[in-house]
């Protein structure tokens, strides 16, 4: 059998911490089951990771700058009103592409586990989503209103959907998208 590269044992790793996590809990989730699920040696392991939660932080990290760099190619897209929906866009493909890891950034975000460091750096990623939103709501795109609530108007919506369908192990559908993302845009765009 050939050797792996470095990328693929830690996309191995990844899916390992992933699959383990959403299917017996982020508390569950052991370094030696994450080995024998990635089909690595211990030793392999350690290499990686100091501890388990070092390994589960470094998991979300990773999974965490993905989804961001994904959401981050809607800043491309234009005019602000084409840049909210391919944030939009750009989450459901993630949900559909990548369910079981969608669940692993709910699950380990609301374990808390990251270093007050590493929180810092996950809300700078936020706050570069966020400016994509402000941009809308200052040119005119969206209506007047707290940045807070048009990402809670945008975001929540499409987590939810996110959520309910990778619990049920479905696409949610592109009707289903389209119709929700249409409601969305009602309570987003400026009159």
């Amino acid at each position: 059998m050939p050797r792996l590269s470095k990328e693929q044992v830690e996309a191995s790793i990844t899916k390992a911490v992933v699959h383990i996590a959403t299917s017996k809990g982020i508390g569950a989730t052991g370094m030696a089951d994450v080995a024998r699920t990635a089909r690595v040696s211990a030793g392999t392991l350690y290499l990686h990771f100091e501890n388990k939660e070092d390994m589960l932080q470094k998991t979300y990290i990773r999974i965490k700058t993905d989804f961001h760099a994904r959401l981050m190619r809607a800043a491309a897209a234009g005019t602000s009103a084409a840049i909210i929906r391919s944030l939009w866009d750009e989450l459901m493909l993630f949900l559909k592409e990548q369910p079981g890891a969608f669940l692993f950034l709910e699950y380990a975000g609301a374990a808390q586990l990251l270093s007050e460091d590493q929180r810092k750096q996950m809300g700078a990623l936020q706050e570069e989503v966020n400016t994509l939103v402000r941009t809308a709501i200052d040119d005119g795109t969206l209506a007047q209103m707290p940045l807070g609530v048009a990402i809670n108007l945008i975001i929540g919506p499409a987590m939810h959907l996110a959520r309910t369908h990778a619990l049920a192990g479905k696409d949610p559908g592109d009707d289903t998208i389209e119709q929700t993302f249409a409601r969305v845009w009602a309570s987003l765009r400026a009159a």
